[in-house]
């Protein structure tokens, strides 16, 4: 089997265009958003959103990679059972979350969770009737089709939630907003691939499939919530909800590093790999190690401009209640940099049939953040727990680093290279801005 390097070529220019169009999009109606709406109300949408992840995480199987995965998943058989695994999944979920609404107000002491929860959980039906065509455009390597599609739904989706918000600025124009954009994905998905056509079907060997390769999926999925999310749950238990929220935009603004690369991952190597299972790891890793270059290179200049400036950024385009994140992005977005290492070489493992190294890391990365968060709070007060969060990256890096090395597919030396001039290009920015008076990007951490 040839090696399509051109087509991974292309799926990179693709997705990286497409996600840097759709990050440019999101975060300016963050910007319009937190200008339109109270701090208070970005905590609760955090709440809400991370018991949401995490309640569709709690059963996840893995549909969108076992389709990618599967030889089988052009059978109509294939991808009908996994949509209807999908839907009857959806339905058990929002009976689930529906169930622990109630004891989440009570939980975070806010009466409003209790009415905000239900609403929000209708995106959980939404998102099982969606389509698999998403996923199946990634097997395909549509890279061209795939990302337009997210970009139309992105830009619609976006422009419900600003309209809401501009005409009712309270939780409700969050909530519905986020439902509206379930739905518009929802119906979207079934016009991006013609030729799929879905049916209530179960074959049930074609179910022992998805559940074999998914077990793995199943608990990498758990404890990657737990662990990407621990954080959010246990702030908004110690810390004022209008702290939460400020941290919440931080967090959110970092995370865009971590998630162009889970997008590559996910979208382009994943696949990639997943579909040159016959050829030998030497000849795809060395055809990945050219274009990886380029990208942790792009992401190296882009990412140290982005330390030394986020939080003048903070304070240009967020007004005054918005400004204790120009502190906490530095760090974040250091931490950043190691999540996004972690996760394209989680994909590649992903895309050797390999999914328990990434179940592993999340892992590791939990059992630090139980730990760490609490003792780093009494410590060093939220500043310690920002510090903290950027560690816990690079424990995950190196476990994913240390399965690389194991089935012989690692980019050690790459990634150092690309980290220390990353670093040195980070002091190089912050010495630029001492010398012109603006001090560094760290003086305002506590």
């Amino acid at each position: 089997m040839n090696i399509s390097i051109s087509r991974l070529v292309s799926g990179t220019f693709w997705t990286l265009g497409a996600f840097g169009l759709g990050t440019a999009i999101r975060l300016l109606s963050n910007i319009i958003l937190a200008r339109l709406l109270a701090p208070q109300l970005f905590g609760l949408m955090l709440i809400v959103n991370t018991l949401s992840i995490g309640v569709q995480l709690i059963s996840d199987i893995g549909i969108g990679q076992n389709i990618i995965y599967s030889k089988n998943a052009n059978d109509p058989r294939y991808y009908n059972t996994a949509w209807t695994l999908q839907v009857v999944r959806s339905a058990a979920l929002w009976l689930v979350f529906m169930a622990i609404s109630l004891p989440a107000a009570r939980f975070y002491g806010d009466p409003v969770l209790a009415a905000v929860l239900p609403v929000s959980s209708v995106s959980i039906i939404l998102g099982g009737f969606t389509a698999i065509s998403p996923a199946m455009s990634q097997k395909r390597m549509e890279f061209a089709r795939l990302n337009i599609f997210n970009l139309i739904v992105t830009s619609i989706s976006t422009g419900i939630v600003i309209l809401l918000a501009r005409l009712d600025p309270t939780i409700w124009a969050l909530a519905f907003g986020g439902v509206a954009g379930s739905a518009v994905s929802m119906i979207a998905s079934y016009f991006l691939l013609p030729d799929i056509r879905h049916r209530f079907y179960i074959y049930k060997p074609y179910v022992w499939d998805i559940v074999g390769f998914g077990k793995w999926i199943f608990l990498n999925s758990i404890i990657y919530f737990l662990s990407n999310n621990f954080d959010r749950l246990y702030l908004a238990k110690v810390i004022p909800l209008a702290l939460l929220g400020v941290y919440g935009i931080a967090r959110n603004i970092s995370d865009m590093l971590g998630a162009v690369a889970g997008r590559l991952g996910e979208s382009v190597v994943f696949p990639f790999i997943a579909s040159h299972q016959n050829v030998s790891r030497d000849d795809l890793r060395q055809q990945l190690v050219s274009i990886r270059l380029k990208f942790l290179l792009l992401a190296a200049l882009g990412g140290s401009l982005f330390i030394a400036t986020a939080d003048l950024a903070i304070k240009l385009v967020y007004d005054e209640r918005y400004h204790a994140a120009s502190w906490m992005l530095p760090i974040l977005v250091i931490g950043a940099w190691f999540s996004m290492l972690a996760a394209i070489n989680e994909s590649t493992l992903l895309g050797l049939g390999m999914p328990s190294y990434g179940a592993i890391a999340n892992g590791v990365r939990l059992s630090f953040l139980v730990f760490g968060l609490p003792l780093s709070l009494k410590l060093k007060g939220l500043a310690g727990c920002i510090v903290t969060l950027g560690l816990v990256e690079v424990c995950r890096y190196v476990v994913i680093l240390l399965g690389q090395k194991r089935e012989f597919f690692s980019f050690a030396k790459q990634d150092l290279a690309i980290t220390l001039t990353m670093f040195m290009l980070v002091g190089l920015w912050e010495w630029l801005r001492w010398v012109v008076g603006l001090g560094t990007s760290f003086d305002s951490f506590t």
